[in-house]
């Protein structure tokens, strides 16, 4: 039973381990997984940030095209100024724009492009890029609008100048907004003051400064200590942070540069979602692990149930072999001491033999001759009991031959019909009438029979009723007797068939013994059931061929 527990706790403690290492291996992988998925987004805001920033280039160069044509050649009709800026309006990018040629005071001459695009005012960008004709391209620019300016010069006259206005929105979402990191991860853009210049998820907090946060700013950040330190230059390009949401979040950044500022470009996603297939696979796994442990616990019950029913049916079989042991030693005693009680009862027993068969021979009224006959049954009872007794576990073997159950019952009855014990007791037969015929030992059935009769009437010394039962019983036949007797309490049950128990006032408790071991001779079983004060059932089951 200790190894049984021994080899359920080893596996008990390879399961657990196993739980253990699938919980830290999965946790390492996600950890790796989220490392590699940021360093992913670390690719694609630098990615994009060189976009964006080639993007501001290469409208940097078309302005200074437009300016040195401009200067070349007087623009003075609306075609003249359309071919000159298609070079402009021909990106593939659906970014809102303007552009606007102005003259020397600052009137505008030609414009072209949406007007929800309100560039800069006229006089200021006369004033700032007047004194520097000829010059380099002048960048304007604030959380909304984008503008370059360009100096038109001719001799190193200022003639006027051509500005360009751009919506960041635009230009951020043509960049930005297909970035999608699972269903919440997205991509958004600030400048080097801590500007907001584009947020896909809070477009109304665009232009608001981290630095001058207001009570709307915090209905979903409570710090801005990760995008400071970002402006700052005090965070790594990319790492895992817990938002101010409470949520935690994996963040990449890279910068653009617009002019003489700075954008910064950062992608962010959930944690969450970066590790949801491979918690989904785990979970999956740990159920595997989880059914391992059920199983593995349910054999082990098994095993050890099992292990206790054979340890029982070890247990009975040993106290039965003890039982057969001190059984066969009683048998033993037995034998010796009726060896020396035959000897003396045999030869006064022989006398009465012969002076019953003188009378049975002398007699010629019926009853008188029925009642020598039934004296002579029972003296030969006794003689056959006496002779069982002594030689028990030397008894003669057993005779079988076909015979009918229900005959030998009424036979039985027959002969105990006169016996004054019998007088005032009521049997009631219920013989099966269509019983198969068995093969078995005729006389030493009889003898059984009669001896449970007896004991059933010993039983009922004030009267009662005995109810014999005969009936088909699986492969055999079963006999039952039913008394009302006063019955027995345990311990004289337990030792009804012990030939040493004389606990009884009256009947023939060696007897019984005797009948318990020619019922064994004659491969069947005799049993009984009894209760005190509700009487005793014993019962005889015979197989169809006893001899087999």
């Amino acid at each position: 039973m200790k190894g049984y527990f021994i080899i359920v706790g080893i596996l008990v403690a390879v399961v657990l381990s196993l739980m253990t290492l699938n919980v830290f291996f999965q946790r390492t992988l996600e950890m790796e997984m989220a490392e590699q998925f940021n360093r992913q987004q670390l690719l694609l805001a630098h990615a994009e940030a060189s976009n964006m920033q080639d993007y501001l280039g290469g409208i940097r160069d078309d302005m200074r095209h437009i300016a040195r044509l401009a200067s070349l050649f007087e623009v003075r009709r609306e075609t003249d100024f359309r071919s000159l800026t298609n070079v402009v309006f021909d990106d593939a990018r659906a970014v809102k724009k303007r552009i606007q040629v102005l003259g020397g005071s600052g009137e505008v001459l030609f414009s072209r492009g949406s007007n929800a695009v309100d560039g800069p005012e006229e006089k200021n960008v006369l004033a700032g890029v007047r004194r520097s004709c000829p010059g380099d391209i002048l960048i304007q620019q604030d959380t909304k609008r984008f503008s370059l300016v360009a100096p038109v010069c001719r001799h190193e006259s200022f003639l006027g100048a051509v500005v360009l206005s751009l919506d960041i929105q635009d230009i951020a979402h043509s960049f930005l907004g297909p970035i999608k990191s699972g269903s919440r991860g997205y991509a958004w853009m600030m400048d080097e003051k801590g500007n907001l210049l584009y947020h896909p998820a809070q477009p109304d907090m665009v232009g608001r400064n981290l630095y001058k946060t207001e009570s709307s700013c915090f209905r979903c950040h409570k710090t801005f200590d990760v995008e400071k330190k970002i402006i700052e230059g005090k965070s790594d390009y990319f790492g895992r942070y817990v938002a101010p949401t409470g949520e935690d979040k994996i963040l990449a950044f890279s910068t653009a540069s617009a002019g003489e500022s700075r954008w910064i470009v950062a992608v962010s996603a959930p944690y969450s979602e970066v590790t949801m297939s491979t918690r989904s696979s785990m979970k999956f796994y740990s159920w595997i692990i989880i059914l391992i442990f059920v199983l593995t616990s349910g054999i082990a019950a098994m095993l050890i149930v099992q292990y206790r029913k054979r340890e029982k049916a070890e247990e009975r079989a040993r106290h039965e072999k003890e039982l057969d042991m001190a059984h066969s030693e009683k048998l033993a005693s037995l034998e010796r001491l009726t060896s020396g009680i035959a000897s003396e009862i045999g030869n006064p027993l022989t006398s009465v033999f012969s002076f019953v068969n003188v009378l049975m021979d002398m007699e010629e009224d019926e009853f008188k001759r029925e009642t020598l006959e039934t004296i002579y049954f029972h003296m030969n009872r006794i003689a056959t009991i006496l002779q069982q007794l002594s030689g028990y576990s030397k008894m003669p073997s057993a005779e079988f031959e076909p015979c009918r159950v229900n005959g030998l019952i009424e036979g039985s009855l027959s002969l105990i019909q006169y016996d004054k014990r019998v007088q005032d007791i009521t049997i009631v037969r219920n013989l099966q009438p269509d019983l198969p015929e068995i093969v078995t030992d005729r006389g030493q059935l009889s003898q059984v029979i009669v001896t449970i009769i007896l004991n059933a009437v010993d039983a009922m010394p004030d009267g009662g009723t005995l109810s014999i039962r005969s009936r088909v019983k699986d492969a055999g036949i079963a006999i039952d007797f039913e008394d009302t007797g006063v019955g027995m309490d345990r311990e004289k049950l337990a030792r009804i068939f012990d030939p040493l128990h004389a606990a009884k006032e009256k009947g023939t408790v060696p007897a019984l013994a005797v009948s318990y071991h020619i019922i064994s001779k004659l491969n069947g079983s005799l049993t009984v059931e009894s209760e005190p004060g509700k009487g005793s059932r014993f019962v005889i089951s015979l197989p169809l061929n006893g001899a087999q």
